[in-house]
């Protein structure tokens, strides 16, 4: 009995992964048609279409956060492999701040990064998980989103800190960090901290979340200054 309740749950596993995989297959060839009837239309328009332009920006926009966000759920459904390595966090988080800044220029983006500073970690994984936290934060954020890299202890962890001015953290959306997938609402920043959660068990670090002392979301991703034992 209890190997037919195993095969059937590697089975409906199994299932999960292959749709979630085909989906990111098929909407990937979608996107990547937007992408490229944006630029032409773009190169194509006269000067002066001001809302027309703006209608492409927006949409190229909307299919980037479409593919972060499956991107994140296939890392989340599927088995996940990190490349580790040494990573400067500083000129990581830096260049995530600063294409933002060109995205939202209504908004203050701000990166605090004082010195470089190395972490033990997968490079792609770790912008992939800033740049789905940047991008949640800067939807709800009045005017202000802050990111900060620091490190307390000379032989101590890594901090990563992300702040907004926007609404604090609500139980649904943290709900996200123990229990992803179980609701649907506020699914992409569910998805950036259930993601942030998931690579950092697997680098040795932790993520926690909740309100700002000065009120809005505040998120920390504590990262390893070095590689951790098995």
């Amino acid at each position: 009995m209890g190997t037919n309740v195993d095969g059937e749950q590697m089975s409906s596993t199994h299932f999960v992964e292959m749709v979630v995989r085909t989906l990111r297959h098929e909407v990937g060839d979608l996107l990547q048609s937007v992408y490229s009837a944006v630029a032409i239309l773009q190169e194509r328009l006269p000067r002066g279409q001001s809302l027309e332009r703006t209608i492409l920006t927006d949409l190229r926009g909307r299919a980037e956060m479409c593919k972060n966000e499956l991107d994140a759920t296939h890392d989340l459904v599927c088995p996940l492999q990190l490349n580790l390595d040494w990573v400067e966090l500083s000129e990581l988080a830096a260049g995530i701040a600063a294409s933002f800044s060109l995205r939202h220029p209504g908004l203050q983006i701000i990166c605090e990064a004082p010195q470089p500073l190395r972490v033990w970690g997968d490079a792609s994984k770790l912008g992939q998980v800033g740049t789905m936290l940047l991008m949640s934060l800067c939807q709800t954020a009045r005017s202000k989103v802050l990111m900060r890299v620091s490190k307390q202890l000379s032989q101590g962890p890594i901090e990563w800190c992300f702040t907004h001015d926007g609404p604090a953290a609500t139980a649904e959306q943290l709900s996200w960090l123990t229990a992803p997938f179980s609701t649907t609402r506020n699914a992409r920043f569910g998805l950036g901290l259930a993601l942030a959660q998931r690579v950092l068990e697997l680098q040795g670090g932790r993520v926690t979340a909740g309100e700002a002392a000065e009120g809005g979301f505040h998120v920390v991703l504590t990262l390893p200054s070095g590689p951790t034992p098995n």
